[in-house]
């Protein structure tokens, strides 16, 4: 089995049902948004290496990609005049401070860890949801195609 829990396919079936959505009704900061979330959810799946993290100490593979992935959110923030971009780097900030509990804080309980970082990833997915529903919402309705 790939996984051994329910938890990881709880969160693929979220992401790909978010990027969906961002990728039917979005432009091109959704379109960025979605490789952004995926490279970075697919790249820390496969840098836990068995799929099955331990959760003790930094776990350095993940925590760069990590930053790379603050990175890419930082300069999407900068270069959209959205504002979801700068809710999900902020989300995507707390989870990276976990790295920082397990470093400084190794008797801390590995479930617990992954814990904190996982649950920042699924306010970063409604913040992609909301600011492209919102962005939809936003954009002049065709007077042609209305009615």
């Amino acid at each position: 089995m790939m996984f051994s829990t329910l938890a990881p396919y709880i969160y693929y079936f979220c992401l790909i049902l978010a990027c969906g959505f961002a990728l039917r009704r979005g432009t091109a900061a959704e379109y960025v948004g979605v490789a952004i979330m995926s490279l970075g959810s697919v790249a820390s799946t496969l840098a836990t290496g068995t799929f099955d993290s331990a959760w003790t100490g930094l776990d350095s593979i993940v925590f760069f990609i990590d930053m790379f992935v603050l990175i890419a959110l930082l300069g999407l923030t900068l270069m959209t005049d959205r504002f979801w971009p700068i809710w999900m780097t902020a989300f995507h900030l707390a989870a990276i401070a976990v790295h920082g509990a397990k470093s400084v804080a190794p008797d801390i309980a590995p479930w617990a860890l992954a814990t904190g970082s996982a649950f920042w990833a699924y306010p970063m997915l409604a913040a992609l949801v909301i600011g492209t529903y919102e962005h939809v919402q936003s954009l002049p309705k065709d007077p042609e195609n209305s009615g």
